[in-house]
């Protein structure tokens, strides 16, 4: 008895011994695993962590170590060993993720973390689908390239899919589609999924209804996939849903539920879509919210009161929307705020002192709103600030004591109306990064020594203000060094000796002052050098072919001459504006664009240009904008130029071209928007086709166009923007109004025959003269159809007929001339005609009815003939001062401003702030100007 029960004892002890050792991996599993490391090398150089860590380098085949379950990024069934789940996210794996990879063989799988890794554009393995009990899969970051296979739809048991943010680095291009199957055919069979991202895929259809059964989602992150259509209300309504974020789909529309007491939601987000309607009052209910961003969708009316009551909010962005009224008082009670933007949301009255309630903000932008007032001097109990924007707000009086703001680093007051001293008021931020303080009424001189006690600062940008230099060179060297520069219009006659020790100058904008002599040499590394409108006189020197890393060069309006060094076209592959017009240059321009031009804007009017147009132009494919009016140039009609897809603005004036017009100015030029070619010599008819397929005119079209010269700033990337855009009337050029006209001027030429009647498929025109040519027949009926038509210049002609009664209707027409040609008949009544004189109808002997003093069925003295003023260059002193500034028919300016980001994640977002915008030039009646300023 003793010998069982001693026996039994031993048995007992093994039993335990054995259930307490570990489980080794089995030998298939690790086998499959060691292979699959195989297949990569190590590159850590790429990855999205700031710390990778390649973790498959610690697997070992053999010795110690070499139990894959012990294996870094490995974890195991604890009783059977199986391999259940494999991290290996930012594990610089960098090579091909093959179709058979032994991968697929661990068919215990619940989790595949390979995340931030680089595949190297592989697709997605249709295998995956062999991985049945996979319930966590994260394929994000990974430059995985094509079709989602479907066999991914097959994963019943996924809890969390995410694919997100496969692009292509330097361009961003999306990798990954979802289109067969469709996000629909995705997740039909998915039903336990509580995550789904699919951010930067694309799948580009209508967002599915089906979504609005997933009762289990709790996260839903789909940015940028290209949805479209109405989004289902019942998505809002899911009841576990703590995160929405479809962000960047533009035509995806839809309005807000009625919010419940019960949601969860912590973070919706829908900027840049297509959302609409006011805000609804549930939207207090949103009890857990931490981050809300409504911003740049199409929201209007009242803020209610109610988005006082969401406690818990920590971001708050609305910007860019067509909210009214002003900012609700309870907003103020929302001190757990630390990002607030209310930009550009049209907000009026007064900026109430209660914003000082909000002391944990780190971030805050109210620009482009109407205020009425001063700037709060309660700001400056929000010492946590870093970030401040309140430019183009129509604020006055003087800027607060800001001392208390030690921790700003970004700093935006312009174009308001800001009075006093700026030393007041940054001589307490000893942190600032950047400064921009332009086009104010702040008051000089202001000593540039104050900036030596601010060495961190790296941009500066100041308008129409006196700056005192000092006279001792000595202390430049004590300046900061700075990435921008800009101080326009700030009536300085030399270049500032300090600009000599600025060795990081990225951007330089000295703009609209006074300096004269040579023009300076730009460093290697500026990236903008922008001296338009001063007085530099002299060749510009070789020595700016040296300027490798120029994006955007403007010496417009100086006093230049001498030939342009036919090295400085070859920067084209890296220029992309060139603006040096309004000088006296002379020479042609070289045959000298390559196929890898990079120029949108080209600028070379009003100088002395000679020769044929050089036909390497139609290498530049981004070009937008072509500016040679005012030369010498002896061509015909450059329809070689039309495979240029993103041309929209042709200039030709004055030149000496000749030969017909093209039968169709709209075949291969779908962008144009401006086609600008008076004063030549073009013969011939206008066939009926002319303005056939001119698809850009045919709708008035809001349009900017912008170059970035960007760079390091912030530990983020800082953009200067160059827009050019276009106004008609002087009270037309107010700040922020930014857009191009869509004008035809074929005027002073030698064509004939009649006006086209397919000129009433340009529904978008604005601007039209077809003065001073010998065009007969009637003024076309179907003028009336130009419902954007604001001005019209038909003079100097041998048109007959009546006035057709249809231009009546034409709101927006503001010029009207249609004197000296043979009309006939009784003058249109009503609408716009009420606000033309004499000077519109003037030289029509046949014509009668107010304005003129001629009654119709009382016959009277003829008016001039056509014969007395046969061309423009026999207009009166006032048209002649009108033609000395007659240019392109657009205006160029400049646009700057800031865009600092980092990756995309729920914690870090885009700044972009739109720093200022010059709108100068004015505009004499019928004639156009352009420059960039």
């Amino acid at each position: 008895m003793k010998k069982f029960h001693l026996l039994l004892l031993c048995l007992l002890v093994c039993v335990a011994s054995t259930s307490s050792s570990p489980i080794l991996c089995h030998d298939t599993e690790r086998s499959a695993l060691l292979h699959f490391k195989q297949s990569f090398s190590i590159h850590c150089s790429n990855s999205a962590n700031p710390s990778p860590y390649a973790k498959i380098l610690s697997w070992k085949p053999t010795g110690d170590g070499s139990d894959c379950c012990e294996w870094d990024g490995v974890q195991c069934d604890e009783h059977t060993g199986h391999v259940l789940s494999l991290d290996l996210s930012s594990s610089c794996l960098y090579g091909s993720l093959p179709s058979n990879s032994t991968l697929f063989e661990l068919i215990h799988l619940q989790a595949l973390n390979l995340a931030d890794n680089n595949f190297r554009y592989s697709p997605i393995p249709s295998k995956l689908g062999h991985l049945v009990n996979l319930r966590y899969l994260n394929l994000s970051q990974s430059r995985l390239f094509g079709q989602v296979p479907i066999e991914v739809s097959t994963l019943s048991n996924l809890i969390s899919l995410d694919l997100s943010l496969n692009l292509e680095p330097s361009s961003g291009f999306q990798l990954l589609t979802l289109q067969h199957p469709s996000l629909a055919t995705l997740v039909k069979n998915l039903t336990a999924l509580e995550v789904l991202r699919l951010s930067e895929v694309n799948i580009s259809s209508p967002f599915p209804e089906i979504i609005s059964n997933l009762t289990s989602l709790r996260s839903l992150d789909l940015i940028n996939c290209g949805l479209h259509g109405l989004f289902p209300e019942g998505v809002f309504l899911l009841p576990g849903l703590q995160v929405l974020s479809l962000g960047e789909n533009t035509n995806l529309s839809g309005n807000f539920p009625d919010f419940q007491s019960t949601s969860k939601l912590s973070l919706l987000s829908i900027e840049n879509t297509g959302f609409y309607g006011r805000l609804p009052t549930s939207i207090g209910n949103l009890q857990s919210l931490e981050m809300l961003d409504l911003s740049t969708c199409n929201f209007e009316g009242l803020i209610p009161a109610s988005l006082g009551q969401l406690s818990q909010l920590i971001h708050l962005d609305l910007s860019s929307n067509s909210f009214s009224g002003e900012i609700p008082l309870s907003l103020y009670n929302l001190t757990q705020l630390s990002y607030l933007d209310l930009s550009q949301c049209n907000f009026q009255g007064h900026l109430s002192n209660s914003i000082g309630k909000l002391s944990h903000l780190t971030h805050l932008s109210l620009s482009g709103n109407s205020w009425i007032s001063e700037i709060p001097r309660t700001l400056s109990n929000l010492t946590q600030l870093s970030y401040l924007e309140i430019d183009s707000c129509n604020l006055g009086g003087e800027v607060p004591n800001l001392n208390n703001l030690t921790k700003l680093i970004y700093l935006n007051l312009q174009y308001n109306r800001l009075t006093g001293s700026i030393t007041s008021f940054i001589s307490g931020l000893p942190n600032l990064e950047i400064l921009l303080l332009a086009e104010n009424n702040f008051t000089g001189p202001l000593d540039f020594d104050i900036f030596v006690r601010h060495q961190n600062l790296q941009a500066l940008s100041f308008s129409n203000i006196d700056i005192v230099f000092p006279t001792n060179t000595h202390n430049n060297s004590y300046y900061p060094q700075l990435v921008l520069l800009e101080l326009s219009t700030c009536d300085l006659n030399r270049l500032p000796d300090f600009i000599h020790n600025q060795t990081r100058l990225s951007i330089l904008s000295l703009g609209s002052n006074k300096i004269k002599g040579s023009l300076p040499i730009p460093s290697p590394s500026l990236m903008s050098y922008e001296v338009g409108g001063n007085g530099f006189r002299g060749e510009i020197p070789e020595a700016f072919c040296n300027a490798t890393s120029l994006k955007v060069l403007n010496l417009q309006f100086n006093r230049l001459s001498g030939e342009i060094p036919p090295c400085l076209f070859n920067l084209s592959n890296r220029l992309e504006l060139l603006a040096l017009d309004h000088n006296d240059l002379h020479g042609t321009i070289p045959e000298a664009f390559t196929s890898s031009c990079k120029l949108k804007f080209l600028y070379l009017g009003y100088n002395r240009m000679e020769g044929a147009l050089p036909r390497s132009l139609a290498n530049c494919s981004f070009l937008e904008a072509l500016g040679l009016e005012n030369n010498i140039i002896v061509d015909t009609f450059p329809i070689w130029l039309s495979g240029l897809p993103r041309l929209q603005q042709i200039s030709l004036d004055s030149n000496k071209l000749h030969g017909p017009l093209p039968p169709k100015f709209g075949v291969g030029f779908p962008s144009l928007c401006s086609i600008e070619l008076s004063d030549n010599q073009f013969t011939g008819n206008m066939s009926d086709e002319l303005f056939d397929d001119l698809y850009a005119m045919q709708k008035l079209r809001l349009q900017q166009s912008v170059i970035a010269v960007t760079f390091d700033l912030l530990g983020g990337e800082l953009a200067v923007l160059y827009s050019t855009f276009r106004s008609l009337e002087d009270n037309d050029s107010q700040q922020g109004s930014i857009y191009l006209l869509i004008s035809v001027d074929l005027s002073n030429n030698r064509l004939v025959g009649k006006v086209p009647d397919s000129i009433r498929n340009l529904t978008g025109l604005q601007y039209l003269d077809l003065s001073y040519n010998n065009l007969t027949g009637g003024i076309p009926f179907s003028f009336s159809d130009l419902a954007q038509l604001q001005s019209l210049d038909l003079s100097h002609n041998r048109l007959s007929g009546e006035i057709p009664q249809g231009l009546t209707q034409l709101s927006f027409l503001s010029q009207l001339d249609v004197s000296y040609n043979q009309l006939t008949g009784p003058i249109p009544q009503g609408g716009q005609f009420s606000t033309f004189n004499n000077d519109s109808f003037i030289g029509n002997a046949g014509l009668c009815g107010s304005p003129l003093s001629k009654k119709c069925g009382n016959p009277e003295v003829p008016a001039a003939s056509p014969n007395e003023s046969s061309s423009k260059e026999d207009d009166d002193s006032t048209d002649v001062i009108g033609w000395v500034i007659r240019s392109m028919g657009y205006i160029s300016g400049l646009v700057v401003g800031v865009v600092i980001g980092r990756m995309i994640s729920d914690e870090n977002h885009d700044w972009f702030v739109e720093t200022f915008g010059r709108r100068q030039r004015k505009k004499n009646k019928k004639k156009k100007q352009r420059g960039i300023r």
